[in-house]
């Protein structure tokens, strides 16, 4: 009977010395190919399954694998694996530094095929924080202190079709012997560096954390600014700008993140409108934007007789600015023109001083100060300041009665 060997150095080579103890014993060899398998969870634990399988080409393997399952005590095997794994568990988290811990225990021995039936021995458990899980990426390896080894008849599978919807696989080190769906494999014989195999996931979500123009109204022909930020900062990530322009044409342009995860472009407003932008990851990107950012919506305008007109703007919206001061214009224009037209022709020649004198004079020399006013066609403030300037020049003088002033001619 052929069984599997232990290899010094290797973290989980204490696994291949367990199981030289659980295989079956019979009265011919059995040769086993070992498989391990870890599928990788989101919450960065890992499932494991050690599968040792035989092809069972004679009647006689068979009945011998048959009498192995049937006498086999299956708590003892399990016992002495599951003490083992824990083992390797606690010097694994002791080495990296987080707590980990095995559960979930499990033996399967059964007979599977019917052309080709094959005897399997299947381990499984489950580690928890097996992965390095960070706020943007899941990185697999540094529990495999001293490397792994795998001799001609063993392979080691990474399955990790559970972290597809949130990460995408960035890295692989070293290179696979095999590439399926969702799943990495390498085949023995193959002796592993330390701290690998290595796998790194990077998040799929990108949020946007800025996307903003440097204006949102300007002259047609001038630049138009935006630019944004990302995270987490994705150096070198590919980005496309597309402006939507007011005839429904797209110019779209690819600009690149750097290193603090800024963005931006510049592109000059060539058609007078309302323009929409907006920002989109490219088809073929292993991102996803948590959420999608809000288009910009931009307003040009053209300049016209030397004065800037929006095209948005309604003609009666320049009507409503002019109407105020045109009704205040005719007003003072009418009021003037009233004010003239009362007076007597005779009079309309003479300044507002030499108006009050001859009022004086054909009334005999005196007239009350409203009686002036009434004549002259002043307002009641006017009427005062002539008649404070026409005291003060000695040429009238003016006496109180009652409420009343008399103003007479000196």
């Amino acid at each position: 009977m052929m069984l599997p060997k232990a290899v010094a150095g290797a973290l989980l080579a204490l696994i291949l010395v367990c199981l030289s103890g659980w295989v079956p014993r019979a009265e011919g060899e059995f040769e086993f190919q070992t498989t391990y398998r870890i599928m990788l969870h989101q919450d960065s634990s890992a499932t494991w399954v050690v599968e040792l399988s035989t092809t069972l080409s004679s009647q006689e393997d068979l009945d011998s694998f048959k009498l192995f399952k049937d006498s086999a005590d299956k708590n003892a095997i399990l016992s002495g694996f599951e003490s083992t794994i824990r083992s390797i568990v606690s010097r694994a988290a002791s080495l990296t530094g987080r707590h980990m811990a095995a559960e979930n225990f499990s033996l399967k021995i059964d007979v599977t095929g019917i052309v080709k039936q094959l005897g399997v021995i299947q381990y499984r458990f489950k580690w928890v924080n097996f992965s390095l899980k960070t706020s943007d990426r899941i990185e697999v390896g540094d529990v495999f202190e001293g490397g792994f080894y795998l001799f001609t008849d063993e392979t080691l599978e990474i399955d990790y079709s559970e972290l597809d919807q949130d990460y995408f696989l960035k890295l692989t080190s070293p290179r696979p012997s095999r590439e399926d769906v969702l799943r990495v494999a390498w085949a023995g014989r193959m002796d592993f560096a330390d701290g690998e195999p290595r796998l790194v996931f990077e998040s799929r979500i990108i949020r946007v954390e800025e996307f903003s123009p440097d204006s949102t109204r300007l002259k047609k022909g001038s630049p138009l600014s935006v630019q944004g930020r990302i995270s987490p900062p994705t150096p070198g990530l590919t980005l496309r700008v597309v402006y939507l322009n007011p005839q429904g044409s797209e110019t779209v342009r690819e600009v690149a993140v750097g290193n603090n995860g800024v963005f931006s472009d510049t592109l000059n407003m060539n058609l007078a409108g309302d323009w929409r932008v907006s920002l989109h990851l490219p088809s073929n990107s292993p991102y996803r934007f948590s959420q999608d950012p809000q288009p910009l919506q931009i307003s040009v305008y053209e300049e016209s007789g030397g004065e800037t007109q929006a095209e948005s703007l309604p003609p009666i919206f320049y009507l409503a600015l002019l109407a105020p001061p045109v009704v205040l214009l005719a007003i003072i224009l009418l009021r003037r023109s009233h004010g003239k037209r009362l007076r007597p022709p005779d009079m309309q020649m003479l300044s507002d001083e030499d108006l009050v004198i001859k009022l004086l004079r054909e009334a005999g020399g005196r007239l009350t100060q409203s009686q002036i006013k009434d004549a002259a066609k002043f307002s009641k403030s006017k009427t005062s300041i002539v008649l404070n300037e026409l005291q003060r020049k000695g040429l009238i003088r003016k006496i109180k009665r009652g409420r009343e002033y008399i103003v007479e001619l000196v």
